[in-house]
């Protein structure tokens, strides 16, 4: 055998041995064998030889540019085509309350298959919430009894995740609760959180990301008696919009082509879409304008920000209002975050030329056209909430320690990938502990990774040491993780069950980046 050929057949060689190493490593743990107070310490330890063997089982040599600079980085992404502005933003219909009993609220949410004229002329083929195309949006009051009644009306099974909610585990739409097609089950909870813009999505076990991919997505907002005395922007549809970004490809018979599109490391389009439409324009009226920002997409990030380079207020983050508005000219969102901004239209005209722009690739999302009529007359108050961060959660000890790592199917919490049969953590009812976050970069660097917790929401105490952004205080479920970087985040479940942890880069979540917390 010459030189080159021995060398190539070694290497081939020795990764096969590395590989089923790795695979060999991923041993159950019995679901008893879960309290990770301290086990979590000792996982970092015993996983940092696990994670070295995957890193060097992934085979860089097979990642084209556009997938080490892009996806690794997510700074040289695939661009999205700007919006033409051709087409008025469809604002998602209110789901009608079933219930008239007061403080109790009723729906009926069916997981259907449909078409969809996105493009002119053409059915494209698509999922959707009671509709063939995304869905409408649920509507609570803090203190509400809600009673949903769940429909699978697809050809494979599916779950209904509530993102954001703090409800018990047995609801939360987790991988465990699928229906199958034809299925139905009622989910019944008490909203016990503040005022939020939180969303819902399918869950089930390796098939989410197309899913989502393929329109089952939509907002949920809640309301309490401080967010409606405020006297913010709250008319829905007019000074209050809900805006579903999502960024898809589609074949040359404009058809959502996920099989042909998907990426292990998280699918991303050219073709921009929100709320559904594509090439979208939003005319305002002269007032001050809530919008509800939602990164819906499968992977990519935007970094959202104003084509004049003028400030606009944030007033909540995805859990709920912050304390008080803070002065921002850009901010990014990852997978599943959300955030509430609020832009002054009042003193523009017609002629002005305002629109939102996504500065990770310069591309214009959502062009304002600015009407001659004057809107209601609404204020961002110097204070909104009462969030804090205690002395005594700035003094807890860590007890538990999370790693994320790797790329494309080689992706791992704390050195493994996810098991349904196995507790990864266990957390008493009620009780705060501090957990920390570690993103471990590879050999090339590595890639952010959007965190998020199911059932509960959480502070972000510290990210590198460091106090986080003022937009970042106030209550979070979900949050970006950068190559090498610690976020320390005090976390507290006010229900019992079994709840996800896992990557927001849906296909990373469905390649097993995911663990199972069980509070008691």
């Amino acid at each position: 055998m010459k030189n080159g050929k021995f060398t190539v057949f070694l290497i081939c060689l020795i990764t096969a041995f590395v590989l089923s190493a790795c695979a060999g490593n991923n041993e159950t743990i019995p679901k008893d064998n879960a309290d990770t107070k301290n086990e979590s310490h000792e996982n970092m330890d015993r996983n940092e030889e696990e994670s070295d063997s995957m890193e060097e089982g992934m085979d860089h040599s097979k990642m084209d540019n556009d997938t080490m600079e892009g996806h690794m980085s997510h700074d040289e992404v695939v661009s999205l085509n700007d919006s033409t502005g051709e087409n008025e933003l469809k604002i998602p219909p209110l789901l009608e309350d079933e219930n008239e009993k007061e403080r109790e609220v009723a729906y009926t949410v069916r997981a259907q298959k449909g078409e969809t004229e996105i493009f002119d002329g053409t059915k494209t083929k698509t999922y959707g919430y009671n509709g063939a195309f995304l869905g409408p949006v649920l509507r609570f009051s803090k203190g509400d009894t809600v009673k949903i009644r769940l429909i699978n009306e697809l050809d494979e099974d599916t779950t209904f995740h509530w993102h954001g909610l703090e409800v018990p585990g047995a609801v939360d739409g987790g991988p465990h609760a699928k229906l199958k097609p034809g299925e139905e089950d009622m989910v019944e909870f008490k909203v016990i959180q503040e005022a939020a813009t939180l969303w819902f999505h399918p869950h089930p076990e390796g098939s989410t990301a197309e899913q989502v991919y393929n329109g089952l997505a939509d907002l949920i907002y809640i309301e309490d008696d401080n967010s409606k005395n405020l006297g913010l922007p709250n008319e829905y549809g007019q000074n209050d919009i809900p805006l579903i970004f999502q960024d898809k490809t589609f074949d040359d018979k404009k058809q959502l082509n996920y099989d042909a599109a998907m990426n292990e490391d998280g699918t991303i389009g050219d073709t921009l879409l929100i709320n559904g439409t594509l090439n979208p324009k939003l005319t305002v009226r002269k007032e001050k304008v809530r919008l509800r920002l939602l990164n819906g997409s499968n992977a990519r990030n935007f970094t959202f920000k104003l084509n004049t380079g003028d400030s606009f207020e944030q007033i909540a983050t995805g859990g709920g209002l912050l304390n008080k508005p803070v002065t921002m000219k850009e901010i990014t969102l990852t997978p599943s975050e959300r955030a509430e901004i609020v832009i002054d239209f009042s003193k523009l005209t017609a002629e002005d030329e305002l629109a939102l722009i996504n500065k990770e690739d310069g591309s214009t999302l959502l062009p304002f056209e600015v009407s001659d009529q004057s809107g209601k007359d609404s204020n961002i108050p110097e204070k909104m909430n009462d969030f804090s961060i205690t002395e005594e959660e700035m003094n807890l000890p860590v007890t538990k320690k999370v790693e994320f790592f790797g790329m494309m199917d080689k992706v791992t919490i704390n050195g493994k990938k996810f098991d349904k049969d196995r507790i990864d953590f266990t957390q008493k009812q009620g009780v705060t502990e501090v957990w920390e976050f570690y993103n471990k970069p590879d050999k090339m660097g590595g890639m952010i990774h959007p965190v998020h917790m199911h059932g509960t929401q959480l502070k972000i105490l510290s990210r590198n040491g460091e106090k986080p952004p003022k937009n970042e205080r106030g209550w979070k479920d979900s949050f970006s993780l950068k190559p090498d970087e610690t976020v320390k985040v005090a976390v507290q479940f006010k229900n019992k069950g079994v709840y996800m942890l896992h990557c927001h880069i849906l296909e990373h979540e469905d390649n097993g980046m995911m663990a199972q917390i069980k509070v008691e």
